[in-house]
């Protein structure tokens, strides 16, 4: 999130000529590196490479040396997860050719709070249902250490989806952009409303009536009812796969 710098130290085997000297080419191998071996195993005639064992692969009779080294590694702000930083001919040195690179890969750890996708960041969080219905405020601790508060809109209801979490953003709340590092993503917020265990009857009449609701429950349906043979029943929580056993 706010870019970082890193030192990883290195092994590497470079190239110990002394001065005037020149490395001569591996008799054994023609400098190739390799040589062929072949293998008989009764009528099948089997051709092997394997590394040279008079230069060990390198070649030549150029000596070598183990450096060790310390490279800064610069972790951009927004880096994505397995961006690579090249440093570009920091490999083993060989006799005759140019050295490779050592390749640094990013990796993402997994954070207690936020999730990641792309350049949004996710969040969840429990809200009550009185905050989900006259309006909710959280206190964010945010990745760079400041403290976002976020409210709702006034007047604004939660209204959950199918998976029975509300889905609220924050614009540009997110993660910088790679390489664009002014421009940000956004911050979700998987918000899951809490249900009371039990209301007060005694309060059940205002309640209703605040929520426009009839005074009595099913009162919009007793018309349809009226004179007809009816029983009542009492809903309860019920395990069902207890039921079905």
């Amino acid at each position: 999130y706010t870019g970082i710098t890193r030192h990883l130290p290195i092994s590497r085997k470079v190239l110990a000529e002394e001065e005037g000297s020149t490395a001569q080419e591996c008799t054994a191998c023609g400098g190739r590196g390799f040589v062929v071996q072949v293998v008989r195993m009764g009528p099948i005639v089997q051709q092997v490479q394997q590394p040279c064992p008079s230069c060990s692969g390198a070649g030549s009779s150029a000596r070598t040396a183990t450096q060790r080294e310390m490279l800064e590694v610069f972790v951009e702000k927004g880096s994505p997860d397995g961006h690579k930083i090249v440093f570009h001919g920091k490999a083993d040195e060989r006799h005759g050719c140019e050295p490779g690179d050592v390749v640094v890969v990013i990796r993402t750890q997994d954070h207690q709070q936020f999730m990641r996708r792309g350049a949004d960041l996710y969040v969840e969080r429990d809200v009550s249902l009185a905050d989900a219905l006259t309006g909710f405020r959280l206190v964010l601790q945010h990745l760079d250490g400041r403290k976002l508060v976020i409210r709702s809109r006034p007047g604004e209801v939660l209204r959950p989806h199918s998976s029975g979490v509300a889905l609220k953003a924050v614009r540009g709340a997110g993660m910088p952009i790679h390489q664009d590092p002014f421009n940000f993503g956004n911050l979700f917020l998987a918000l899951t409303i809490r249900y009371p265990a039990s209301i007060d009857p005694a309060f059940s009449s205002e309640l209703r009536r605040l929520l426009g609701a009839p005074v009595e429950p099913g009162q919009d349906q007793a018309a349809g009812i009226a004179g007809e043979e009816v029983e009542e029943a009492v809903a309860v929580d019920m395990d069902p796969l207890e039921s079905a056993k």
